[in-house]
């Protein structure tokens, strides 16, 4: 683990990972359970946010002294795309309103089984912050099932200083993704469900870049009722592995879907599991057909 990783999690009590197996390169710091977060629930130097579309589920019941975080913060149209992150700087101020801070541990949940987490994630970890952000295993639904406190009141944050540094070679462009197909160096991954990667779905959006792999992001979910992520030596052997993660000399892993959202899942996931240089392509499948690139569709 980075220095930075280590000092951070011994401060709110998150043991270093034990290097072992599939494991000795992964994050388990980028994942808090249940259980830890209830042991911490009111401490100043934990933050919890609920992402979602509106803060309608939010005022209906949430982790207590969670702040909610609307999704269109971290996920707006540009250029006809939907999904995309705004500009840098606009990001920074949505955390600096939510009153983050510089130093407490982040912990993310939302609305769904976990795309609207690692969305924002994905944000936090390019405004260089992963370090000190979690995303909640289980989510909501996994804190509901073990009658865990939840509460209506809405807290208004107080805003608090953030200081940022934006990863720009994060996000990749469509021009960039085309200069390095058939790169070995470079493996992209799809994000979307099978079907659509593949190009045998309904759906004029459907077939795959050349050359990327299939990684759906459910399928690193226990259950879509129990949004827990499968444990370390699964990922690998059963997703990330078959798709070429570990295959020698790929240096790059860049995650894309339709417009970005799910490919935000499969970056979290690469990022937890300690994959190199893991980059997004926000602008996705959407933005590649405006363009009139070329896709490919084969059988899995």
């Amino acid at each position: 683990m980075h220095l930075l990783a280590a000092v951070l999690a011994t401060a709110v009590g998150i043991a270093p990972p034990a290097p072992a197996g599939p494991s000795n390169r992964a994050h388990p710091e980028y994942l808090v359970s249940t259980a830890w977060l209830a042991r911490h629930l009111g401490r100043s130097d934990v933050v919890v946010l609920q992402v979602g579309h509106s803060d309608e589920q939010y005022r209906a019941g949430h982790v207590p002294g969670a702040r909610f975080l609307p999704l269109a913060a971290v996920a707006t149209t540009v250029g006809g795309v939907p999904n995309e992150f705004p500009p840098p700087e606009q990001l920074a101020a949505t955390f600096r309103a939510a009153g983050v801070g510089d130093r407490a541990r982040i912990v993310i949940y939302g609305d769904d089984p976990g795309l609207l987490a690692a969305r924002a994630w994905v944000a936090l970890d390019l405004l260089g912050q992963s370090a000190r952000t979690s995303i909640l295993d289980g989510g909501f639904a996994r804190w509901t099932a073990e009658r865990r406190p939840v509460e209506t009141a809405v807290r208004a944050p107080q805003p608090r200083p953030f200081d940022w540094r934006w990863r720009a070679a994060g996000v990749v462009t469509a021009d960039w993704v085309r200069a390095h197909l058939g790169d070995p160096a470079v493996l992209l991954v799809d994000a979307r469900p099978v079907e659509q990667w593949a190009g045998t779905a309904a759906d004029a959006r459907s077939g795959h870049l050349p050359g990327a792999k299939s990684v759906y992001w459910m399928n690193a979910l226990v259950a879509e009722g129990d949004p827990v992520l499968k444990p370390v030596s699964v990922l690998v052997g059963e997703l990330w592995g078959p798709a070429g993660a570990e295959r020698p000399g790929v240096r790059t892993v860049v995650t894309y879907c339709r417009t970005g959202m799910q490919a935000s899942h499969d970056y979290f996931e690469a990022r937890y599991l300690g994959l190199p240089d893991v980059r997004l392509y926000d602008g996705s499948i959407a933005e590649w057909n405006q363009l009139a690139y070329p896709v490919e569709r084969s059988a899995r």
